[in-house]
Order: structure tokens, then C-alpha cells, then sequence
């Protein structure tokens, strides 16, 4: 199954006319589904929901006492912004504030998204992530850097599996 574009890259897609209005539409429903999918889990699993919204909210905390919370969405941002970035899907609006940071982490419930550690300069981040797309998948750990541009927006260099 081909993954599917974030609502940012079907919204551009739909203003150079790669896609119709309908196209944009359906496109857009399936995210939806996706989301009443992921409510109706929570539903269901209330105290395992309960659990990994702990975890997440815990291991934003400490990404932010570290870090700073505009570093860390700067960050999620910019591989939000990766066209081969599975978890793209979670991450596409990273940079909105009034979303909770804690959102964008999944620790044991897939699609699994966990930023394992991270460093960073005025000019650079380096960030060690897991993540998979689907349950039961293997857990890919990758290793990325990132840089400031001319106008200062982080923008991934370089990647390692």
C-alpha cells in the first residue's frame, strides 16, 4: 500500500494542479479515517491508552527541559517536511503550538515514533530516532542531521541508518 501524502503536501499538490478538487478530498477522508481508526483504539483500550499517553507526555517533558520546546518542534518540523519519512504522517504539523508536543511521540503503540536522543548547537541538530509504520514491523533506528539554512530554518543533511 503507498503512503500516504501529509494534508501540507496534498494541499500543495492541489494548488500546482497535480490533483483535483475531489482527489484532495478523498485524500484528505482517508486521513480522517485513520484518526476515527486511532480514537476508536483508545476507546476500546482505555488503560493501555492511558499508559501511552504517560509515557509520551513524560518523554516530551524531558525532551523539552532539555532542549526547549520551540528546538524540539523545530526539529519534528523539519522530518515532518521528508517526502521517504514514514512517520511524516505523524509529524507534518509539528510547528502548530496549540497541538501538544506529547502528540507527536509514540512510544509502544504503532506507528512507534521515538526520539532516543539528541543533540544540538545554535546551527545544528543531530537526533537519534525509532520508528515503524505499521504493527508488528521491525523498528528502524536512524541517525539525522540537520542544518541551518540561509533563512535559518532546520533542514535535514544527512541521514544513517
Amino acid at each position: 500500500m503507498p503512503r500516504l501524502p501529509t494534508p501540507p503536501k496534498l494541499m500543495q499538490q492541489f494548488e500546482n494542479g497535480v490533483i483535483d478538487r475531489d482527489e484532495l478530498h478523498a485524500q484528505m477522508a482517508l486521513h480522517a479515517r485513520v484518526l476515527i481508526a486511532e480514537m476508536e483504539i483508545e476507546h476500546e483500550q482505555p488503560l493501555e491508552s492511558l499508559w501511552e499517553q504517560w509515557r509520551n507526555r513524560h518523554h516530551a517533558a524531558r525532551l523539552m527541559a532539555k532542549h526547549g520546546e520551540r528546538r524540539v518542534r523545530e526539529v519534528l518540523h523539519a522530518l515532518g517536511e521528508l517526502d521517504d519519512f514514514p512517520p511524516a504522517t505523524l509529524l507534518w504539523n509539528a510547528a502548530h503550538f496549540h497541538v501538544p508536543l506529547h502528540c507527536f511521540i509514540r512510544s509502544k503503540r504503532a506507528p512507534i515514533f521515538r526520539i532516543k536522543k539528541m543533540s544540538s548547537t545554535a546551527v545544528s541538530v543531530t537526533v537519534w530516532i525509532e520508528y515503524n509504520e505499521r504493527e508488528g514491523e521491525e523498528v528502524i533506528s536512524e541517525k539525522i542531521y540537520l542544518e541551518r539554512n540561509r533563512k535559518w530554518q532546520l533542514l535535514v543533511t544527512k541521514r544513517e541508518h
